[in-house]
C-alpha cells in the first residue's frame, strides 16, 4: 500500500499541471453550459412575452369588432328591424380558449360593420324625419341629402403596419359608439318630448311643438297619423336603457358613506364602508364548483373555486392600489399568452382548483395585481345573489359587464371581524364585504376579476346564492 501511495504521489507531482488544467477546463465547461442554458431560457422567455403581447393585441382588436357587431344589433333593434331575442348582442362570445383571428380578417370585418352601421344610422334618421314630418322614407332621405352608403370597396385589409391596422379598428369602433350614443339621445328625446316646430308653422308659439303634439305633414294631413306602434313609448324606453347599459357597462357602482381613517400618517381609505352581510348559517347547504342546476350543484350557497389565474403583476403602493395599473388581460383573456409580471418574472395563465376557502392566489406578493377567469354553467336563465369579498380590492365582470368595483372604501371593521375575532366566516363561505343581485344567462356565463393587493395577506371570494 505504501508503495502504491508513493507512486501516486510521484505521478501527481509529475502531472500536477495536467490535473490543474483538467480542473480548469471542467469548471469552464460548467460555466459555459450554465450561461448557455440561461441564455437559451432567457431567449425563450422573451419569445413567449413577445408572442403574448401580439396575442393580447389581437384579442383587443377582436373585442372591438365584437362590440361593433353589438352596436349594429342594438341600432337595428331600436328601429324594429330585429326582435330583441334574436340579437347577437344577447349571445355570449367565448374566445379565451382559442387564438384570436388575424388582424387583416378583423379589419375587413370592422370595415364591413362600419358600412352597415352607417347604413342603419342613415335609415334611422330618415325614419325619424318621416315620422315627424309625415312624409315617405324616400322623401325623408332626399331631405337629408344623405344617400345610403355604398358597399365596401375591395381594398386590401392587410395593407399597413400592425399599429395602423389597430388604429383603424379603434377609429371605426369609436365612430360606431358615437352613432349609438346619438341614437340613445334620440330615443330619450322621443320619450321626454322635445320642442319641435315644423317649417310650415308661423304660430310664434315660443314653447314650440312637443314630440307628442299633433303636427301637420307635407301633405296637409296630421303627421304621425297611424304611424305610432302600440307600446312604442315603452319599447323606446327599454331600448334606451339597453343602449345605456352597453355604453356605461364599466361605470363604478355607488357605495355607502362612512368615515375614513389614517394609518401610519397616510390616509388609505376614502369614505365608504365594507361590511360582512348577515347570514343564517343554520340554513346553509354549502357546495363548490361552477355548475348550477341539473347535473350541477344543489347547494344553496355555492363557492366558485375553479379559476384560471395569472399574476402577480406590479401593483401600486398605499392608497394608490385602488386605481391600479391596467394590464393586457383586461383587454382580452388569451389563455396561451405569457407576460412580464412583477420583478420581471414571466407569468402565464394557470388553472387553479382551490381545495380550501377562500381563494388565495399562488405566488403571493405585496403591491401586486392578479386576474382570474372562469365560466359558469346554468341550466336556465335566472337572477342570483353574488357575495363578494376581497383583501384588498377587487373588480368583477360578468359577461363583459362590470358588476362590482370595490374601490377605496373603509374596510377597517371588515378586516377586524375577519382576522381579529372568533368567527365561522370561512366555515360558512361568508368572508364577504357586499352582495349584488345579478342576472345570469342560460348556459355558459363568463366571470372575470381583477384583484389588487397592498400590504400583507390577500384573498378573493365569490359565492352564489338564490
Amino acid at each position: 500500500m505504501r508503495l502504491v501511495a508513493i507512486r501516486l504521489a510521484g505521478l501527481t507531482g509529475r502531472h500536477r499541471f495536467i490535473l490543474l488544467s483538467l480542473t480548469a477546463h471542467a469548471a469552464l465547461i460548467a460555466v459555459l453550459y450554465y450561461f448557455g442554458a440561461y441564455r437559451i431560457d432567457l431567449a425563450r422567455q422573451q419569445q413567449m412575452v413577445r408572442a403574448g403581447a401580439e396575442l393580447s393585441k389581437l384579442s383587443g382588436m377582436d373585442k372591438r369588432v365584437r362590440d361593433m357587431q353589438q352596436i349594429k344589433d342594438l341600432l337595428q333593434q331600436s328601429g324594429g328591424e330585429h326582435a330583441w331575442s334574436d340579437t347577437a348582442a344577447d349571445q355570449l362570445h367565448f374566445s379565451a380558449t382559442s387564438l384570436p383571428r388575424p388582424a387583416a380578417e378583423l379589419l375587413a370585418e370592422a370595415r364591413q360593420l362600419s358600412t352597415s352601421i352607417a347604413e342603419v344610422e342613415t335609415r334611422l334618421r330618415a325614419e325619424e324625419l318621416a315620422r315627424i314630418e309625415g312624409i315617405s322614407l324616400t322623401q325623408a332621405l332626399e331631405q337629408l341629402d344623405t344617400p345610403l352608403p355604398a358597399p365596401p370597396q375591395a381594398t386590401p385589409a392587410d395593407a399597413g403596419t400592425p399599429e395602423q391596422l389597430t388604429a383603424e379598428i379603434a377609429r371605426l369602433e369609436q365612430r360606431a359608439r358615437t352613432s349609438l350614443a346619438q341614437r340613445q339621445q334620440q330615443l330619450q328625446q322621443r320619450i321626454s318630448g322635445v320642442p319641435v316646430r315644423p317649417p310650415e308653422s308661423t304660430s310664434g308659439n315660443s314653447g314650440g311643438w312637443h314630440d307628442n303634439a299633433q303636427r301637420i305633414g307635407a301633405n296637409g294631413e296630421p303627421a304621425n297619423a297611424g304611424r305610432a306602434r302600440p307600446g312604442a313609448g315603452r319599447d323606446d324606453d327599454e331600448m334606451a336603457k339597453r343602449i345605456a347599459r352597453f355604453i356605461n357597462r364599466d361605470l363604478a357602482l355607488p357605495k355607502d358613506v362612512s368615515r375614513s381613517y389614517e394609518r401610519d400618517g397616510e390616509r388609505i381609505f376614502n369614505p365608504g364602508v365594507g361590511r360582512i352581510p348577515p347570514l343564517d348559517a343554520a340554513k346553509v347547504i354549502r357546495g363548490v364548483g361552477r355548475m348550477l342546476g341539473r347535473d350541477g350543484e344543489f347547494a344553496n350557497r355555492v363557492y366558485v373555486n375553479s379559476w384560471y389565474l395569472i399574476g402577480p403583476f406590479e401593483g401600486k403602493h398605499g392608497s394608490r392600489l385602488f386605481s391600479n395599473y391596467r394590464y393586457p388581460p383586461e383587454d382580452g383573456v388569451v389563455l396561451d399568452a405569457a407576460y412580464r409580471g412583477k420583478d420581471n418574472r414571466v407569468v402565464q395563465w394557470r388553472y387553479f382548483n382551490a381545495d380550501s376557502y377562500p381563494l388565495v392566489p399562488p405566488d403571493f406578493a405585496e403591491d401586486a395585481v392578479y386576474y382570474g377567469y372562469t365560466e359558469l354553467m346554468l341550466d336556465r336563465e335566472q337572477t342570483l345573489t353574488v357575495w363578494i369579498g376581497a383583501d384588498d380590492d377587487a373588480q368583477i365582470w360578468l359577461n363583459d359587464e362590470r358588476i362590482w368595483a370595490g374601490g377605496n372604501i373603509n374596510k377597517t371593521s371588515f378586516w377586524r371581524d375577519l382576522y381579529d375575532t372568533q368567527n365561522t366566516y370561512a366555515h360558512d363561505f361568508n368572508m364577504s364585504e357586499a352582495k349584488r343581485r345579478v342576472h345570469f344567462k342560460k348556459g355558459r356565463n363568463k366571470l372575470f376579476f381583477k384583484l389588487a393587493n397592498g400590504p400583507s395577506r390577500t384573498f378573493f371570494s365569490l359565492v352564489l346564492t338564490k
